[in-house]
């Protein structure tokens, strides 16, 4: 399943720093993929970023122990950027970098 156009609006909200916002239409994506046979594995891409997304929303309310334990959420699934083979990767590592470049700010 494409949705590059998806992604790119939350790379767009990830910039601004809208991060609930991101987590929202992220959450909605990933509802789509995990209950569909073809995308399932794909679908951990998407929870893992959720998972970043609500970690700078944690962080923001100083829930730090909790912010860290989504945090190792996100590194459980990040892997799969790499090893699993899709036709959204390359909107995929931006998200990533994205999300580590955010993280070296707070």
């Amino acid at each position: 399943m494409k949705i590059i156009d998806e992604l790119s609006e939350i790379i767009l909200l990830i910039d601004k720093n809208y991060f609930l916002n991101a987590h929202n239409k992220t959450e909605d994506l990933w509802r789509k993929y995990k209950n569909d046979k073809e995308t399932r594995d794909e679908s951990f891409i998407l929870k893992a970023f959720v998972n970043a997304f609500a970690f700078f929303e944690l962080y923001k309310m100083q829930r730090y122990e909790h912010a860290n334990t989504i945090w190792k959420l996100f590194k459980k699934y990040e892997y799969l950027i790499d090893d699993l083979d899709s036709i959204n990767k390359i909107e995929y590592k931006k998200i990533q970098e994205l999300i580590y470049k955010k993280r070296d700010e707070i």
